[in-house]
């Protein structure tokens, strides 16, 4: 069925939801509605229910990527087509390392972003994301909290002044002493 032909679907709250995917999954599944979904009831739909629907209403796959807490589906959406919708998927606190291993060679680098700064994210993945073309990716994984020292010491002398300063912020940044400080300024 053309996507043109598709009703969009806003419920008026959770039991009109809840109601009209119970009279209406056939049809949900034979692609004649786009149901439009809130957070709280993405966070709370059966791993079946979210399945029927990011597979039959692109309305609520962003939504429901931000929300859910069902691994499953995070995987399923973490192929989606939309880099908005893979964002929110490598956003999402419950997103598996294995998911955020995946994530972390998208094409979008708000993704790889996105993934950077997840506190799931594996240091493997952090320290190639150190080196990532794009500042604001670097910048990622200088913002997040996980990132071993090691990784910090790749990054804190960032050629963007940005990303420097945030691995210098971050509570694991390499601490120099009185005289290593010393010495390097002089140096330069």
């Amino acid at each position: 069925m053309e996507e043109a032909a598709k009703q969009s679907i806003i419920p008026e709250d959770w039991d009109d939801f809840v109601a009209f995917i119970n009279q209406h999954r056939d049809e949900i599944a034979f692609g004649r509605y786009d149901l439009r979904i809130e957070k709280d009831w993405a966070r709370d739909l059966t791993t079946e229910d979210l399945l029927l629907l990011i597979e039959h209403c692109p309305s609520s796959r962003l939504t429901i990527a931000s929300a859910t807490k069902s691994a499953d589906v995070l995987e399923r959406l973490a192929t989606d087509v939309s880099s908005d919708v893979r964002e929110a998927v490598a956003d999402n606190v419950r997103t598996s390392t294995v998911t955020l291993d995946s994530l972390s060679n998208d094409p979008a680098a708000a993704v790889r972003m996105a993934v950077a700064e997840n506190a799931n994210v594996s240091a493997a993945n952090l320290e190639r994301l150190a080196s990532d073309p794009v500042n604001y990716v670097r910048w990622g994984v200088a913002h997040n909290e996980k990132t071993p020292s090691a990784v910090l010491e790749l990054i804190v002398e960032d050629q963007d002044g940005y990303v420097r300063d945030e691995a210098r912020r971050n509570p694991n940044a390499p601490k120099r002493g009185f005289w290593s400080r010393l010495f390097k300024n002089k140096s330069r």
